[in-house]
């Protein structure tokens, strides 16, 4: 999804609420590790702060297939984040805020960066199984 800035500065509400998905299928080629990725729903509200800052709160929801450390098998990963991102003009105040681009914002690369994050080093199905008991 992406945003011009000049769009988000026009919101009248104070919370404006999104839903998007992202297909990363393509992201995925030279990742050895990672055999399948679903569908990335992503929902969340955007809301401008007092340093006219663009707040984005974010969910991610997606199911990675990484590969079993022990037996090489697919193993499905589910994913549910819960994410927030600053998007503004000056990060000299707060190395947190992602500086903007041109003119736009675009959150797929920031997804995409989210879901990276969250991906396990090592997975091994057997614990998977009894983590979720």
């Amino acid at each position: 999804m992406k945003w011009s800035v000049q769009q988000l500065h026009k919101l009248t509400v104070k919370e404006y609420h999104f839903s998007s998905e992202y297909d990363f299928t393509e992201y995925i080629t030279n990742i050895d590790d990672i055999y399948d990725i679903s569908i990335a729903k992503v929902t969340g509200s955007v809301v401008r702060d007092f340093e006219d800052n663009f707040v984005f709160n974010l969910n991610i929801k997606a199911t990675l297939v990484l590969q079993d450390a022990r037996t090489l098998e697919p193993v499905n990963f589910p994913l549910d984040l819960d994410v927030v991102e600053i998007f503004g003009e000056d990060d000299s105040l707060n190395d947190d805020i992602r500086l903007i681009q041109g003119n736009t914002i675009d959150l797929k690369d920031v997804v995409w960066e989210n879901i990276l994050l969250e991906k396990p080093i090592r997975v091994v199905k057997e614990e998977l199984i009894s983590n979720s008991n």
